[in-house]
């Protein structure tokens, strides 16, 4: 029993000081966030040279089906064209970029040219909600097929690199966001305006960080880990009090017990001494 007893103890423990560690962490890159946002409110901030971003638009989504013409397909033949199925791959371009189409379904009008409606799954793809990290990249450094954040405005878009130019002020980038049907209007993004380059994504948790940039989530994420903190230093307290009560217990007990035999041995020899004086 006293041996499940100090495994329970530990186990809770462990899980306490993890629990610490996990709130105390996370509070504090939330505080760093906020603090570096303070300081410069034109660019978002970044840890260690990661970006964390929040994503509103489903604009680099792969859920969403596109319309495509015969025409608009490339290195295939005529021929290989007539015998296109649902659940081929076909290909087209964008600027300088060749993408990948799953067919969903070929539409053959008898008075106009075939069209296609296809898919564009992608490793990469970005949902809304997701918390993404784009890492700092050196803008000489990215491809044509790469996915970038840069500023739009006082905005941070994600999107592909479908083209690379040179412009007066350097390289210049043209993008597109994977689940649009033309690439972004306006001018192309300089390479001052690169944010990083699209490393990871975490799906969903960015409604959470949302959350907690609002007044109340930051008072529960500022207020959870100080209150996990304190009841779990209060439970650690108690339970090191009880125990060490336990043992002063024990010891007290045990020192009465002595007490007790000596006494008794004491009589008992009082008792040999009075028995030898009177025999004398």
């Amino acid at each position: 029993m006293k041996k499940k007893s100090t495994a329970l103890h530990s186990i809770t423990s462990v899980i306490g000081v993890i629990l610490c560690v996990f709130f105390g962490l996370t509070l504090l890159f939330n505080l760093t966030i906020i603090v570096k946002g303070l300081i410069n409110s034109d660019t978002p901030p970044s840890v260690f040279g990661f970006t964390p971003l929040v994503v509103k638009s489903g604009s680099m989504s792969s859920d969403v089906q596109h319309k495509i013409d015969r025409s608009e397909i490339v290195d295939m033949t005529a021929q290989q064209l007539d015998a296109v199925k649902v659940g081929d791959t076909v290909h087209t371009m964008v600027g300088d970029l060749k993408i990948a189409n799953v067919v969903v379904s070929v539409n053959k009008p008898a008075d106009s040219e075939a069209f296609y409606l296809v898919e564009r799954p992608a490793a990469d793809h970005i949902e809304v909600g997701d918390l993404i990290f784009s890492k700092t990249v050196d803008p000489a450094a990215l491809k044509v097929g790469d996915v970038i954040s840069y500023m739009e405005n006082r905005s941070v878009v994600t999107h592909r690199i479908v083209a690379i130019g040179s412009g007066e002020e350097g390289l210049e980038f043209t993008t597109k966001g994977d689940a649009n049907n033309s690439i972004d209007t306006g001018k192309p993004v300089k390479a001052a305006d690169v944010v990083g380059v699209y490393k990871t994504r975490i799906p969903m948790l960015g409604d959470f960080i949302y959350f907690l940039q609002k007044p109340l989530g930051m008072i529960i994420f500022i207020g959870v880990p100080v209150l996990a903190f304190i009841i779990f230093d209060i439970i650690r307290r108690s339970k090191a009090s009880k125990k060490e009560e336990s043992r002063t217990e024990e010891l007290e007990k045990e020192l009465e017990r002595l007490r007790a035999l000596a006494k008794q041995q004491q009589e008992k020899n009082d008792g040999h001494a009075e028995n030898e004086t009177g025999e004398n």
